[in-house]
């Protein structure tokens, strides 16, 4: 491939990426905190419900743990854009058809890594940390009185995360790796209060600006159990981080402001996290793997009306079978997988005495081709978080995630497609 079409290709995937938009999805459990913590990491692994701490691969970027940039190829630098399609319905009180189904569709992940020595892998990336969006209306009784009113709110925003990871092999069968992201963003949030008392709508918009720095350790290794089984471990770690926030408030009746203020020095503490993995490759074919997560959100002690954040915890199980071939220069690859995973799994988030649940299934297929340095990897989740057992709303999703990759040698690197 000649270097102009390697840099048209490439300015075509980052103007997509920076093009694509979509109507977020509603979710009325982002009202709380910093909004929905994003659980996917919209990689090769998604199909096997996100199960991929333990593994890694010489072509696609695993950006679960960064240990395991140290298994892709010598000399090649990959690209990376995936996008997700999202459905959601929602069933429980108050909810019906047809304003109970909202749709997604954007641009998750836009990733670069290279191997750039034989025992250093690192890669740059963004992707969002978490989402708020959420439009609702209830009744609420104003503070001091006893006057009852309708009250609509809407919210919208989020945090990213700007990331560079990296990965080094210290041993033949051992890696270890750093994350070293950025995290910022803002959440917009209005409330609206009407009634036949008040000559004017009360409005309350609050808006919050959230940054910091935030770190992740991992640890990659592997075990020859004969001639056709490995196994191999994966282990993250991210310490207790505080967001620092930056906090305006404006408040106008009608067409007058009655209160504009800035708050300062405030700030929002993600808790430790950590995320284990264990995995049993037969033949370099058959892959099975287990992954379980768990983030200590009660000892921050975040409680409010009705709600509490909560220890949170998820179970993942994955299964992949791939397909191996040679290509015109005698190299083998991957030509492809077939992906299945189920996960179950815990909020952080409690409310009304009872915590928040979520589980589902995913399957994933991809295809590499064996003549160009491009590839791509399809996969489909549906879930349901809450339930409508209590005064939970529950949502119902469905999910259609597409990633492209670009892979292409730096230097000294041999071309095998």
């Amino acid at each position: 491939m000649s270097e102009n079409k390697r840099v048209s290709l490439i300015a075509i995937c980052l103007m997509m990426s920076a093009i694509a938009q979509g109507q977020n999805n509603s979710s009325p459990y982002s009202v709380l905190g910093i909004g929905d913590i994003e659980t996917s990491y919209f990689n090769k692994y998604t199909g096997m419900a996100n199960a991929g701490v333990a593994l890694g691969d010489e072509r696609y970027i695993n950006n679960s743990n960064a240990a395991s940039l140290t298994q892709l190829r010598e000399h090649f630098f990959a690209f990376e854009t995936s996008t997700r399609f999202k459905q959601v319905v929602y069933t429980g009180a108050g909810v019906v058809a047809p304003d109970n189904k909202t749709t997604d569709f954007a641009v998750r992940r836009v990733n670069l890594a290279a191997k750039l020595t034989k025992n250093w892998g690192s890669s740059m990336g963004l992707m969002p940390f978490s989402t708020a969006a959420f439009n609702f209306s209830t009744s609420k009784t104003i503070q001091g009185t006893l006057l009852n009113v309708d009250a609509s709110y809407q919210g919208q925003g989020g945090v990213n995360q700007f990331y560079w990871s990296n990965g080094y092999k210290v041993t033949k069968n051992t890696s270890i790796g750093v994350t070293s992201s950025l995290l910022f963003g803002s959440i917009n949030q209005t409330e609206d209060i009407l009634s036949n008392d008040l000559t004017s709508d009360l409005v309350t918009k609050s808006n919050l600006y959230l940054r910091n720095y935030y770190f992740n350790f991992s640890l990659q290794t592997k075990l020859k159990l004969g001639k056709k089984w490995q196994s191999t471990y994966g282990m993250t770690y991210t310490p207790k981080t505080s967001l620092y926030v930056e906090h305006s408030l404006i408040v106008t009746d009608g067409n007058t402001q009655i209160k504009n203020e800035i708050l300062k020095n405030d700030f929002f503490t993600l808790p430790e996290t950590i995320n284990a993995g264990f995995a049993l490759i037969n033949k370099g074919i058959y892959t099975y793997t287990v992954n379980a997560q768990t983030q200590n959100w009660s000892s921050l002690k975040y409680a409010g009306s009705g709600y509490q954040l909560v220890n949170s915890n998820k179970l993942s199980l994955g299964f992949q079978h791939s397909q191996r071939a040679r290509n015109p220069y005698g190299v083998e690859y991957e030509k492809g997988f077939f992906q299945m995973g189920l996960y179950a799994g815990n909020s952080y988030l409690k409310m009304d005495g009872h915590q928040i649940t979520d589980f589902g299934g995913s399957i994933g297929f991809s295809r590499n081709s064996k003549s160009s340095p491009l590839g791509y990897v399809i996969s489909l989740e549906a879930g349901r978080r809450g339930t409508t057992a209590t005064s939970q709303l529950s949502e119902n999703y469905f999910n259609i995630n597409l990633t492209l990759s670009y892979l292409e040698y730096l230097f000294g690197g041999r071309k095998y497609y």
